[in-house]
C-alpha cells in the first residue's frame, strides 16, 4: 500500500512532468523526491517512469494508476466542499421558536447576529404560544425554542440563561405617566390588564400584587403582552408587562414605567436532547446568552 505523501508525490510528477518541477509544486527537495520515487517502484514491484532523455515517461502501470487516483481526489475535493459548506452553514435550515416578547424584541438580534456568522444559513422563526412549545421541540418541528418558562419534557434541556422585568404600561396622559418610579400600590383600583393567573406573566404579577398586600382586581384578561399595550394605548386602563415588550416600538401615547419592586421574567433556552446539536447551535446558544447579558437594566 502506498502512503498519501506517496500518493501526492506520484500525482504531482504526474502534472508537472518532471521530478524539478514536482518538488518545486510541493515545496520540497528534488534529491528527495527522487529517492521516494525509488522506493514507490520497489514497494510496488513494477516501473512507474521511463527516463528518456532527461524526463520521466510515465508507463502503461503508472497511467492507469493516475486514473485510480484521481477518483479518489475528486472524492477529496467533494468531500472537502461538503466540509466547508457544514461550516458556513450552507444547505442547512435553522428552526427556531420564541415566546412573543422575545421574539418581537431580542431574538431578531440573536438571528442577526447568528446569520453573519453563517451566510448562507436559512431561518425558519416561529412565535409560541405557551401551549405550543412543548410540541414544537419534543416533536422536533424546531431545534431551539426561547421561553418565558421551562418547558417540562423528560426529552427537553431548559437552561435559565437570562431575566426581564415587569414594568407597567400607562397611558402618556396618565397621573403617574411622569413618574420614574412606582408601586404595585400606586396602581391599586386602576383599570387593570392582565394575564390568567396560570400563565407564566399571570403568576409573576399576582406575587406582585400579594407581596405588596394589594387585590389583584383584572379589568381584562389578555393572552399577549402587545395587546394588553394596544389597549392601554386606546384608554383602557394600564397593564403590566415584560420588559421585553416595552422594548418594541410602541404608540406614542404609552409610557413604560418600573416598578420599586419589580417582578422577575426569566428567559430559557431550550432544545430536544434527542436531537443532535450542530455547531450552528452552540454558537446560537453562546448569542442568545450574550446578548440577554447586554439587555439594558434599571438604575437603582
Amino acid at each position: 500500500m502506498l502512503t498519501l505523501r506517496q500518493i501526492e508525490i506520484f500525482r504531482a510528477i504526474m502534472i508537472a512532468k518532471t521530478v524539478s518541477a514536482a518538488a518545486q509544486m510541493l515545496g520540497t527537495s528534488q534529491p528527495g523526491l527522487s529517492r521516494m520515487l525509488g522506493h514507490m517502484e520497489d514497494k510496488l514491484h513494477f516501473r512507474l517512469f521511463d527516463r528518456t532523455r532527461g524526463r520521466l515517461v510515465p508507463t502503461h502501470e503508472a497511467r492507469v494508476l493516475f486514473q485510480e487516483i484521481e477518483h479518489v481526489y475528486k472524492g477529496f475535493e467533494d468531500l472537502n466542499h461538503v466540509i466547508k459548506r457544514l461550516a458556513k452553514g450552507e444547505d442547512r435550515t435553522f428552526r427556531v421558536g420564541a415566546s412573543p416578547s422575545l421574539g418581537h424584541s431580542v431574538v431578531p438580534r440573536m438571528l442577526a447576529r447568528l446569520t453573519a456568522n453563517y451566510p448562507g444559513l436559512t431561518i425558519q422563526f416561529d412565535i409560541l404560544s405557551v401551549e405550543q412549545a412543548s410540541d414544537y421541540l419534543a416533536l422536533q418541528r424546531g431545534d431551539y425554542a426561547l421561553s418565558v418558562f421551562p418547558i417540562d419534557h423528560p426529552n427537553i434541556l431548559s437552561s435559565r440563561i437570562g431575566a426581564g422585568r415587569m414594568v407597567c404600561a400607562v397611558p402618556t396622559s396618565h397621573r403617574l405617566a411622569d413618574r420614574t418610579r412606582i408601586s404595585v400600590a400606586d396602581i391599586a383600583g386602576e383599570q387593570l390588564q392582565s394575564f390568567r393567573p396560570d400563565t407564566p406573566h399571570g403568576r409573576i404579577i399576582a406575587d406582585m400584587f400579594a407581596r405588596a398586600g394589594q387585590a389583584l382586581d383584572v379589568e381584562t384578561y389578555i393572552r399577549f403582552a402587545e395587546t394588553a399595550v394596544a389597549f392601554v394605548a386606546n384608554g383602557m386602563g394600564v397593564a403590566l408587562v415584560d420588559s421585553f415588550t416595552a422594548m418594541q416600538a410602541h404608540a406614542e401615547t404609552v409610557r413604560f414605567l418600573e416598578f420599586d419592586d419589580p417582578g422577575t421574567l426569566p428567559v430559557y433556552i431550550n432544545r430536544n436532547l434527542e436531537s443532535p446539536r450542530a455547531i450552528i447551535g452552540e454558537t446560537f446558544e453562546e448569542i442568545a446568552r450574550t446578548i440577554l447579558l447586554s439587555v439594558p437594566r434599571p438604575k437603582p
